[in-house]
C-alpha cells in the first residue's frame, strides 16, 4: 500500500531553505550573476550582494541547495541563520553601496535616524507657507544647459544622490502637515532632480493625499515630462494627483533637444503627453522658462502653444485650497546659481522687464480676443498663503555640535545632524570617511526656510 505525501508539510519544510525577495516592496528588479546578486531597487537603483553559499535563483527566490530535503532542527537553524546574514548583507549594500541608474551616482538611502529637514536635496522644505515642497529624490534623466542645480548625468558638480524611504517621508510629512493644522494645504513634489522618477510614486501620492484631505489639500508635482505615458498619468489621477507643473522650453525639435540635453529628448512625445493630461483629471500647468537672447522665439511658442491649447480644452479642475481653476500658464525668468549652468548666449533680465514682456503678451492675446494671464502670483492663482513656519532651533553665527552622516551633494560638503535638522557643512576639506559618526563643530551660516548652512570650526 503506497503512501500519501503531505505536500503541504513538503512545501512548508522546503521554504526554510528558501529567501523570497519577492516580499520586499523596495526590491523591482534581481539577477544572480555567478555569486553576485544584483537588485534593482525602486526602479532606478542597482546594489550587488555577494553570496557566499550555493544558492540557485528562481522566481525571485534564493534556494540553498545544499539544505532542501534536510529536516534537522540544526539544519533549519543554519539555514535562518544564512538567511539573516545575506538580508543583513543587503541592507549594509543599500546603504553603503546603492548606484543611481540614472546618473551612475552613489546614492545615499535615507531612513529613519536621519532628519528630513536642512537640506535642498531631498527631505522636506517649509517656507512659512501653506506648500510643503517634498523631495523624494534627487538625480535627473534630463541635462538642461541653464539647470540651476547643475543636474543629469553630465553634471561636474554633483557627486552624490539621495533617496528618502517612501514610509519615513509620509510620517514626517504629517507632522509637518499636523503642525500646519493640516487644512489647505498643498504637497509639492519638486527637487534636485526629476520628481516622477520616484518610486513607489502612485503610492506617495496616495498618501500625501489623504493626509492632506481629499477636497481640502492638494498634491502637485513638476516634470519634464520624459517619464510620463499615459498609463501613468491614469494611474496619478487616480491616486489624487492634482497638478502636474510641466517644464516645455521650446517647440522647434533641434532647439528642444539643445534646451534639455538629451538626444533622443522628443517634444513631440510632450505635446502629445500634456494635450492627454489636459483631457484628465489632473490639472496641466505649462512651464516654459525664458532664457533671454537665446530662446525668445520658442518661449513664445510656447505661450502661444498653451493658450491654443486652453482653448480647445478649456479647465475645469478646480483647486480646493481657493476654490478656483488654475491657470495654464506659470511663466519664468532663467536665473543663474552659484552651482548652476551658465548658457552662454543668454542675457541677465531683472524681473521688471521680465514682467514688462508678460504684459505685451497679454495685450496682444487680449486684442485677438483672448483673457490669457501670465503674471500668476502664487497667493492669488493657486492658494498659497502665509502659514506658521516650522521653528529653527539655530541662529545664524551660533556655533554647534553636530554628528557626521555621510558625504555631501558636492565637493567639500559632508551633511551632519543636530537637534533634528540636516546640516550642510561646507568648505570642509577632511575625508568623509574618516569622521562619519563622529562630532564635529559647525559655525551656522544660514538658517533661512530652516535650510541649514554652517562651515567647520575647531
Amino acid at each position: 500500500m503506497s503512501k500519501k505525501i503531505n505536500t503541504k508539510n513538503k512545501k512548508q519544510d522546503d521554504e526554510f531553505f528558501v529567501l523570497n525577495l519577492n516580499q520586499f516592496r523596495m526590491i523591482t528588479g534581481y539577477e544572480l550573476s555567478n555569486n553576485d546578486l544584483i537588485l534593482e531597487i525602486n526602479k532606478n537603483y542597482e546594489v550587488i550582494v555577494p553570496i557566499e553559499y550555493n544558492v540557485s535563483f528562481k522566481d525571485g527566490k534564493l534556494i540553498f541547495e545544499d539544505f532542501i530535503g534536510e529536516k534537522s532542527d540544526s539544519v533549519r537553524a543554519l539555514a535562518n541563520s544564512l538567511k539573516s546574514g545575506i538580508l543583513n548583507k543587503m541592507s549594509q549594500s543599500i546603504v553603503e553601496g546603492l548606484t543611481n541608474n540614472v546618473t551612475n551616482r552613489r546614492t545615499y538611502y535615507i531612513n529613519e535616524g536621519i532628519p528630513l529637514i536642512g537640506h535642498t536635496a531631498f527631505g522636506l522644505i517649509d517656507r512659512g507657507t501653506n506648500v510643503i515642497q517634498i523631495r523624494g529624490l534627487s538625480g535627473c534623466n534630463i541635462n538642461c544647459p541653464f539647470c540651476s542645480v547643475d543636474e543629469g548625468n553630465h553634471s561636474k558638480s554633483r557627486k552624490n544622490d539621495y533617496y528618502v524611504d517612501m514610509d519615513y517621508l509620509v510620517s514626517e510629512y504629517k507632522k509637518i502637515a499636523d503642525f500646519k493644522g493640516n487644512t489647505k494645504l498643498e504637497a509639492h513634489l519638486d527637487g534636485q532632480g526629476e520628481p516622477s522618477l520616484y518610486y513607489p510614486l502612485l503610492e506617495l501620492v496616495q498618501e500625501l493625499n489623504e493626509i492632506n484631505g481629499p477636497k481640502k489639500g492638494i498634491v502637485s508635482i513638476q516634470s519634464n515630462g520624459v517619464n510620463l505615458n499615459e498609463k501613468l498619468i491614469d494611474d496619478l489621477a487616480d491616486s489624487g494627483l492634482h497638478r502636474i507643473n510641466m517644464s516645455i522650453n521650446a517647440i522647434d525639435e533641434k532647439l528642444s533637444k539643445g534646451l534639455s540635453g538629451k538626444k533622443d529628448y522628443d517634444i513631440n512625445k510632450i505635446l502629445e503627453i500634456s494635450e492627454y493630461i489636459k483631457n484628465s483629471k489632473i490639472h496641466l500647468l505649462i512651464a516654459p522658462i525664458l532664457l533671454p537672447n537665446y530662446n525668445d522665439t520658442e518661449f513664445k511658442k510656447v505661450l502661444d502653444y498653451a493658450v491654443n491649447l486652453q482653448q480647445k480644452i478649456p479647465q475645469n479642475t478646480i483647486n480646493p485650497i481657493n476654490n478656483k481653476k488654475n491657470p495654464i500658464l506659470g511663466a519664468q525668468l532663467c536665473l543663474t546659481y552659484q552651482f548652476g549652468r551658465k548658457v552662454p548666449k543668454m542675457k541677465t533680465w531683472d524681473f521688471n522687464k521680465f514682467y514688462g514682456l508678460l504684459a505685451n503678451y497679454e495685450k496682444e492675446y487680449s486684442s485677438n480676443g483672448i483673457n490669457v494671464n501670465l503674471k500668476v502670483p502664487l497667493n492669488e492663482y493657486f492658494g498659497s498663503h502665509v502659514r506658521t513656519r516650522l521653528p529653527c532651533p539655530f541662529k545664524v553665527n551660533d556655533v554647534i555640535s553636530a554628528t557626521v552622516l555621510m558625504d555631501g551633494r558636492v565637493n567639500g560638503e559632508i551633511i551632519a545632524s543636530s537637534m533634528d535638522r540636516i546640516i550642510q557643512v561646507i568648505n570642509c576639506k577632511l575625508e568623509t570617511c574618516k569622521i562619519i559618526g563622529k562630532r564635529i563643530n559647525v559655525k551656522v551660516l544660514r538658517t533661512k526656510d530652516n535650510i541649514i548652512v554652517g562651515t567647520l570650526v575647531k
